[in-house]
């Protein structure tokens, strides 16, 4: 495989996720850490098949200028089984790259959260928990009548029997703002992904991400001294995540 960006220990390939995954080492990643896209969004197909800007975002924002230059992407709006089959397909490629003992990382919203913990757990990897993560009081969409939809979930698993602890214990509930400045419309903060990361014994580990969206996977680990795989079949986010990395500063912020 040619990257399309390699660095520091970071290195980016421009490609579809079960393809690209197909062509790692066995065994040669200790986490994987990931937010595939989640084919939510609404109860009915004609919900699921909206464009992501629109689903995940609140009608002024979807159309006001801070949506303007955010790009769409594909592989959103598969329904329920398709779904859960897609997941267990990457996750078993993705547990054929990492060694026994590594861990998973999968982000969820509620509506997919039961296929995704089945799925994964279809590809091969024993299942340890959730973690949520909150957007404080006031994040996420008001709706009249509804709860607000201010979480979103970690399916947590590991690659067999589970590794020696780390002497940090982290909270399983995460309290991080939505990121304001985005590059991508489903961005994760940075410093919740650095806080998933803690969990994971070791020092210069190698974390996989296969569906990077604009990079802060690869963030999160440079900044805690790991090495980072990741893998986007979108050019315009290689393009963006390779411009972020290239700064080659600590970085806060939060994307995809």
């Amino acid at each position: 495989m040619k990257p399309y960006y390699e660095a520091d220990g970071i290195t980016i390939y421009h490609g579809e996720a079960c393809a690209m995954l197909a062509q790692l080492p066995e065994a040669s990643v200790d986490v994987l850490l990931t937010d595939p896209p989640y084919s939510s969004g609404g109860m009915f197909r004609s919900d699921r098949s909206r464009d992501p800007v629109a689903k995940y975002s609140s009608p002024s924002w979807s159309t006001g200028e801070a949506a303007k230059g955010y790009g769409n992407f594909g592989g959103d709006s598969r329904d329920q089984r398709v779904f859960g089959l897609w997941v267990a397909a990457w996750s078993w490629g993705a547990l054929l790259a990492t060694r026994p003992g590594g861990h998973c990382f999968v982000f969820s919203d509620w509506r997919q959260l039961p296929t995704a913990t089945d799925a994964v757990q279809m590809g091969g990897w024993a299942w340890r928990g959730i973690v949520t993560w909150s957007k404080g009081a006031a994040g996420g969409i008001p709706i009249k009548g509804k709860f607000r939809s201010n979480a979103e979930f970690v399916v947590w698993a590991t690659n067999g029997a589970h590794d020696q602890p780390t002497a940090e214990v982290p909270s399983s509930v995460v309290e991080v703002s939505s990121v304001r400045d985005r590059e991508h419309v489903t961005q994760k903060p940075v410093e919740l992904l650095q806080h998933l990361l803690r969990v994971v014994p070791g020092e210069r580990l190698t974390v996989l991400d296969p569906f990077m969206g604009s990079g802060s996977t690869l963030v999160a680990a440079r900044n805690l001294g790991h090495r980072c795989i990741g893998i986007e079949v979108e050019e315009r986010y290689c393009e963006i995540a390779a411009k972020r990395l290239a700064q080659g500063v600590l970085d806060l912020g939060g994307a995809a």
